[in-house]
């Protein structure tokens, strides 16, 4: 089975899109176009495939990346998100926005093949050579390094803080957003958030390093 099955354009499962910019600092974060124009816009006019699947491959590639899942798995994994947005996409009522929506399926997506990976024998690490960098033999060193870190310390949450440690900080949603996304109160989203800070420091202390690179 693959993506073409689909009533798709624009790309296909082995270019993730341009994560050439992806935050490495875990401070900054890449917003994605937002597919609302207005509350009332979304509401009347129905959500084309094509348009979902263009305006959010990359993001929901990084997401299932940087939640975890294998290189190896990626595409598939890309391509399950999908193809369920693609089922449900009649019963959507534009409560959230596209991008929350197409999240939280990811994050259940994720989680499923993470459970495959450890019934297998175990989770590998993230590639250091994703994200790809921006060219200069100095900068993809660099940003090897601090990948090297991030994933790292991404390993040592749970899948809960880890989640929503990844839409904040490397998709730079707000609390209200993740909440909807995960179907979880806000105030729990801001206890994940400041758990998951306290593990990064923790985890930074044991490493020998006061911050990130």
């Amino acid at each position: 089975m693959v993506m073409k099955d689909l009533p798709v354009s624009g790309h296909s499962c082995s270019d993730p899109g341009d994560v050439s910019q992806l935050p490495l600092t875990m401070v900054e974060s890449i917003q994605e176009p937002n597919l609302d124009r207005s509350s009332g816009a979304r509401e009347c006019a129905p959500v084309d495939f094509d348009e979902l699947y263009d305006e959010h491959f990359g993001l929901i590639w990084r997401m299932l990346r940087a939640l975890g899942v294998v290189a190896t798995a990626t595409d598939d994994a890309v391509q399950d998100v999908f193809m369920a947005a693609y089922r449900q996409l009649s019963g959507f009522e534009a409560r959230s926005s596209t991008k929350t929506w197409l999240c939280g399926i990811a994050c259940n997506v994720a989680s499923n093949y993470r459970r495959r990976e450890r019934r297998k024998g175990g989770l590998l690490p993230l590639d250091p050579s994703w994200p790809e960098s921006a060219p200069g033999p100095l900068d993809q060193l660099e940003q090897a390094q601090v990948w090297t870190v991030v994933s790292r310390f991404l390993d040592t949450l749970d899948e809960a803080k880890r989640a929503a440690y990844v839409l904040s900080r490397i998709e730079g949603m707000s609390a209200p957003e993740i909440a909807t996304t995960l179907g979880i109160p806000t105030n729990t989203v801001y206890s994940r958030l400041h758990a998951a800070e306290g593990a990064l420091q923790k985890f930074l202390s044991a490493n020998g390093q006061g911050a990130l690179p």
